[in-house]
Parts: structure tokens; sequence; C-alpha cells
């Protein structure tokens, strides 16, 4: 393959004649050959778009002659469609700051405006990487901002998901909303609750979720652009901010802000902190539904075996007709992935020092790959298991009728002592609750099956007037 040679002031580097990206890029790829992952193609579209915003503001502020400002403006728009992603080589973990990010970008699109005004790849005689596609800007400025864009553009699948997934939780709650089963705390028998109680308590914490996703996003509008090296605006014009912010919110359909302290937005990451927090209030949900699948599906003839979930794969290598919760597994690996991620995130944070966090690359990759885990994990869930959720009724009334802890129903009529004995001669025994009651004389059939029913159980209700005043212990 032939190649180019290019120069900066450490040197002379040779470069494939062929490529879009430069020197810089070519350094950088041989100093970071890390992980074999590449920055979120959303990222790179962010920052091709403000790229493109930032030459039509400098156009409009008379910084950017008219034919190169419009070659710059087209080869950002060539890069954001996608055209030259084979272009964009570096490794996710690079250089402090994303500098390597945005000299790959500068020279992919300093190369293809050079090219479109005549001249030739690695002339830079018309179009420089530095010079006029990076005029106004500084990585510090510029990385933050396409982060930014990235997490707004991409927060909309993962609050649309999460919401998904609440409202196929909640046709389930209708479906089972009569059925009255064991509850369970410490993984011991409870007083009972509908499955739809037990399913409400998921959908409305999705939705919570979603919303707290939303709000955090917001704080994210707010766009360190103009800011340059560390937030003063060195070398913009005075206007180039508003028109830049302006030309941002045009070019992606991204509502964003002017507005807020500069040096705050380029020195700190805490909007990133907040957003990846919220990110993992999510995953806490998703982690406690599929752990709960679990659970209540297990056995299914020796454990709980209460839930049966769509069956989806074969379970095992070696045990013929076994099956598995294979999606809530993987759902609970998604949800540790992305509380491992939002760790990163807070160390990222940390890592803060004087007038700009460097460490800018780190919190793209972790909120890029937990946004996509959430989005297709919640997704996952929703179409392979919750959708096809089926209820073994029989084992949820053998269950439902084995408890003893039912009786604390009972226990503002006859105190909490009795109904502990209770318990006690039920269990030695081996009889229900009903027929000790019955068997003392505590209560009438009548009484019993009115206390007893599903609403009392299930929901606040008055007590009821007993045909003998009970004696309390």
């Amino acid at each position: 393959m032939a190649n180019r040679t290019e120069e900066d002031f450490l040197g002379k580097v040779e470069v494939p004649s062929g490529a879009y990206y430069g020197i810089f890029t070519v350094r950088a790829s041989k100093n970071f050959q890390i992980s074999n992952s590449k920055p979120s193609r959303d990222f790179i579209r962010m920052l091709a778009l403000v790229k493109k915003s930032a030459a039509q503001a400098n156009l409009e502020c008379g910084n950017l002659g008219n034919s190169t400002g419009k070659a710059i403006v087209r080869a950002c728009s060539e890069v954001a469609d996608g055209k030259f992603d084979s272009e964009f080589i570096l490794d996710a973990y690079t250089a402090g700051a994303g500098t390597p990010f945005n000299m790959n970008m500068n020279e992919v699109i300093a190369n293809r405006a050079e090219e479109l005004l005549g001249g030739k790849k690695g002339q830079y005689k018309k179009v420089h990487p530095n010079n006029t596609v990076n005029m106004s800007q500084s990585s510090n400025d510029v990385i933050p901002t396409a982060i930014r864009l990235m997490l707004l553009h991409q927060s909309k699948e993962v609050i649309s998901e999460a919401e998904k997934l609440a409202r196929e939780i909640q046709k389930k709650e209708k479906e089972f909303s009569k059925l009255v089963r064991a509850g369970r705390t410490h993984l011991m028998d409870a007083v009972p609750l509908t499955v739809a109680d037990e399913l409400s308590a998921f959908s409305s914490s999705l939705v919570s979720d979603a919303a707290r996703i939303s709000a955090a996003s917001d704080c994210l509008r707010m766009l360190p652009i103009g800011g340059t090296a560390l937030g003063s605006g060195i070398n913009t014009h005075p206007n180039y901010r508003k028109t830049v912010v302006r030309r941002i919110s045009e070019n992606t359909g991204i509502p964003v802000k002017e507005g807020g302290n500069l040096f705050s937005l380029i020195s700190q990451t805490s909007d990133f902190l907040n957003y990846s927090s919220a990110l993992r209030g999510l995953a806490a949900t998703v982690h406690k539904l599929s752990n709960d699948l679990k659970l209540l599906s297990s056995g299914p003839n020796t454990m709980v075996g209460e839930y049966i979930l769509p069956e989806v794969e074969p379970g095992s290598s070696i045990m013929p007709g076994k099956v598995n919760p294979s999606i809530p597994e993987c759902a609970e690996m998604i949800a540790n992935r992305v509380i491992a991620n939002d760790q990163a995130v807070l160390l990222a944070t940390l890592g803060g020092q004087l007038q700009l966090n460097v460490q800018t690359p780190l919190i793209l990759q972790s909120l890029a790959e937990s946004n996509l885990l959430l989005a297709n994990g919640i997704r996952m869930l929703r179409i392979h298991c919750m959708a096809g959720l089926k209820l073994n009724r029989e084992k949820i009334a053998k269950n439902l009728g084995a408890s003893l802890i039912s009786l604390t129903a009972l226990a503002p009529y006859f105190g909490y002592e009795k109904m502990s004995e209770l318990v006690k001669a039920a269990q030695k025994e081996k009889l229900s609750i009903r027929k000790v009651v019955l068997r003392q004389g505590l209560l009438s059939e009548k009484e019993y099956g009115r206390i007893m029913s599903p609403d009392k159980l299930t929901r606040p209700s008055l007590r009821e007037k007993l045909t003998k005043k009970p004696k309390r212990t």
C-alpha cells in the first residue's frame, strides 16, 4: 500500500495515501492499541455535527471564507451520514480529554474538504485540521459537547424501552388482578397480596426510573461549546457561542442551551455522573425484577414454581428437558455491568484536576455501553419474558393455603401473642390456621370467611363485628 508523508513538530510519519485521517491519528493508533473497541457511532455522528455547526458559526461570524466554510460543512455532513466511518480507527481508550478523537475528526474533515476544493489529501493548503476545521474550538469543549449530545440522543430509546416494559407489566396486572398469592419477606412466608400488587411495584419503579433519566438528561442540554480550552472562550468571536449553540440545535434536532458557567461545564463532569446514577437506578430495578422472576419460577417442582416463564432455549447440555430462566439471567448480568459502569463514571469524575477532567473517554465509553445494554436488555426482557408470563395457579393456591402468616389478619381481634400461639399449634399438629381457629371456637365459619377474604387480606378494611367478644391475651 502506497503512503504519503506528513510532518508535525515531532517529526515525519507515513500515512496510507488513501486515508482521510492524518499524522495525529496514525500516532494515536500506534500508541493506544488497547481494547479493540471503538467509540460509539452516535458519538462520531454528534462530533461531526458539532464540527458542522462550528463551521457554520464561523462563517456567520466572518471567520471563514465562503468556499472553505461550505466545503467543511459539506464534509461534516458526509461524515455524519456515515460515508467515512472506516476512517475513524482509534481505540475507545485513548489519551486524556479525547484529543485523538477530536484530531481524527479534524483530519478526516480537512482532507475531505481539501479534496472538494480541488486539492489532495495530506496537503492541507486550503483546509487545515487545526487552523480551519478546529477554528474557535478545543478538544476540551467539543468532546464533552459531543458526549452530551450522544447521551441526549441515546436516552430517548432507554426511556422508551423502560416505559414499554412498564406497560407490558401493567397488562399482566390486569390479567392477574384478582389472584391472591403468599407474600414473602426475608425469603420467608409473609401476608398475602395479589399478583397484580406484586407486579405493580415493578411497573411503578420503571416509570419513576424513566422520569429520573429524563430529568438527568435535561441537565445535559447546557453545552460547554464556546469555552474552548478551559471556559474563557479564548480565540472565539463574541457572537460565536450563541451562534454555534443555535446551529447545533438545528443540525441535531436536539433542544440545547447556551447558558451556564463554562468553567464548570468544562472542568466538572457531575452532569455525566448524575445521568449515570439515573441509569444505575434503572439497572437496579431490572436486576430486582430479573431476580424475582428467577425465584418465583424456580424449581418448578421442588421450589416456588408459581411463575411460568417462556421457554426460550434448552437449559442444559447434560440434563434432558431442563429449561433455565435464560432471559432474566442475561438481564441481571446486563444490570450488573451498568452498575459497574456507573462506578467507572464515578471514579472518572473524581479524576478531574484543576480546570479540566481528562477522563472523558472513559465516561464516553461507559455511558454509551450502559445506554446500549439497557435499551437492548429491557427490550429482550419485555419481548421474550414478560409478554409470555403465565402463572401456575394450582401451585399459587397450594402455597397460599400452606402459609400460616395469613393469621396476621386476626391479630387485631385476638392480639399478637394469641396468634403466635396459634401458629405454633398449627405447626405442631400440621393443621391449617382455619382448622385451629374454628376448633378453638374463636370465630364462626362465616366470620372466618369474611375476615380472611381476599379483599380483607390485601386491602385496608374495617374490622368485622364478631358475635363473641374476643379475649385478647
